[in-house]
């Protein structure tokens, strides 16, 4: 299974930079069914998603489902590559040639919101009703709702076991508060001769938990209208000399941000704990130790108990001519999903399929999904925010802290310095 769908393309044009290539394309359907030449009216819905590996098969079982059982409509999957999926949709989408039904990552709708058909008034009777409320409120934007959830993949601490016997610690008690983490991670670092914990093991996307840790310690991230930083303060302070305390005073991890590197040191078991997403488990049910996950409510100065997320949507282009279509393959694979999770490890967004019981009996359901959809129904998700152009926010602060996490960087100046850059982005 390849991790590679969790990650946005670095290139990402804005919804400025929609609506004027739209002009220029002379593109009538933006606000509306323009009967654009990338869909199907003879009842295929042309799908496309940016799934591989694992979360590939198990779309491809998802889609072959749908197929089997309708007649009237059928669903035409292409899989797009995923490093250049964002800007292949914003190219069909501004052209003409758009899907009649498509994947997007809930922190990228923002940049297509003019060209995405709302779909309440096209719903089933109850469908609204049939999602995870706290996963389906983040695909209402100005107050349309633009997609269907199909899931949402939180992060988890993920620990390895076997290594808590070395250290002589109790392997079913993970830490669940930062005074337990730094109990646990001194103990594994003094009696053996592992990595004890690392916030980020990919070294490249350390703004997801931070985000999220900022808001458990009660603070923002950005103001309420995304035009600025407000993660410069106090609590961003006191974050980013977490992280720089992990490696250079605790001498939990190794003062090194090379990408991967603890996400190989974890699968090889060399690394006792890491904070990851519902995808590692299909990673994880290959290894030959024993391993647990449990809530990621680890860093200093938590009062709200919060994990990041993103989510799997559905949303049709306004310029799909099968938009009706489109409307009943979205609903029908969102609410169906109990592969999406057996299969894919990603937590379903449809309530129906978490409280079933094939999802319930399932392995992964035990291991992983249980302790997601405990989190989801408790509201502790946080979602990064959404915007023109999500790098503006995301490159400065996973920079300024790879760089305190390997000691090149001050932590206070760091994250100050990122704020203030993410604000010149944002306005800029």
């Amino acid at each position: 299974m390849v991790m590679s769908h969790k990650w946005q393309a670095a290139t990402s044009p804005s919804r400025r930079q929609f609506m004027k290539v739209a002009g220029a394309a002379g593109i009538a359907g933006l606000a509306g069914c323009s009967g654009g030449s990338g869909g199907s009216s003879d009842g295929t819905v042309t799908f496309w998603t940016l799934f591989s590996g694992g979360d590939g098969e198990a779309m491809k079982a998802l889609v072959d489902k749908f197929n089997e059982e309708h007649d009237d409509v059928q669903i035409e999957r292409e899989r797009q590559p995923f490093d250049q999926y964002y800007d292949k949709l914003f190219t069909s989408m501004t052209g003409g040639d758009a899907p009649d039904l498509a994947v997007f990552h809930t922190t990228e709708i923002q940049r297509f919101t003019d060209a995405l058909t709302p779909l309440g008034g096209m719903l089933s009777d109850g469908s609204a009703d049939a999602y995870v409320d706290s996963i389906l409120q983040e695909t209402k934007f100005d107050g349309d709702r633009l997609a269907l959830p199909l899931d949402t993949h939180p992060n988890g601490l993920y620990y390895n076991k076997d290594i808590f016997r070395d250290a002589g610690l109790d392997p079913e008690s993970p830490p669940t508060t930062f005074e337990e983490l730094k109990t646990v991670a001194d103990t594994i670092t003094a009696e053996t001769d592992k990595q004890a914990f690392s916030p980020d093991p990919y070294n490249r996307f350390f703004v997801r938990q931070f985000i999220a840790w900022q808001n458990g310690r009660g603070g923002d991230f950005l103001n309420e209208d995304n035009t600025e930083a407000k993660f410069g303060g106090s609590d961003g302070v006191a974050l980013a000399e977490f992280y720089h305390d992990i490696t250079n005073e605790w001498n939990w991890d190794q003062a090194d941000s090379t990408a991967d590197r603890g996400t190989k040191a974890f699968r090889s078991g060399d690394l006792a704990m890491t904070v990851n997403g519902t995808w590692f488990f299909g990673v994880l049910q290959e290894q030959d130790y024993d391993w647990g996950m449990t809530k990621p409510f680890v860093a200093p100065g938590q009062s709200q108990s919060m994990t990041w997320a993103n989510s799997h949507t559905l949303g049709v282009p306004n310029s799909s001519s099968n938009q009706q279509a489109a409307v009943k393959a979205a609903e029908w694979l969102t609410q169906n999903s109990t592969i999406w999770g057996t299969d894919a490890g990603h937590l379903p967004a449809a309530q129906g399929i978490l409280e079933g019981d094939e999802l319930q009996s399932a392995t992964v359901w035990d291991k992983t999904l249980s302790t997601f959809s405990e989190m989801a129904q408790d509201g502790q998700l946080a979602y990064m925010p959404s915007t023109e152009n999500n790098e503006a926010y995301k490159r400065p602060v996973n920079q300024a802290i790879s760089q305190i996490y390997s000691g090149q960087l001050d932590p206070e100046e760091g994250i100050k310095q990122a704020a203030s850059d993410v604000t010149k982005n944002l306005q800029g």
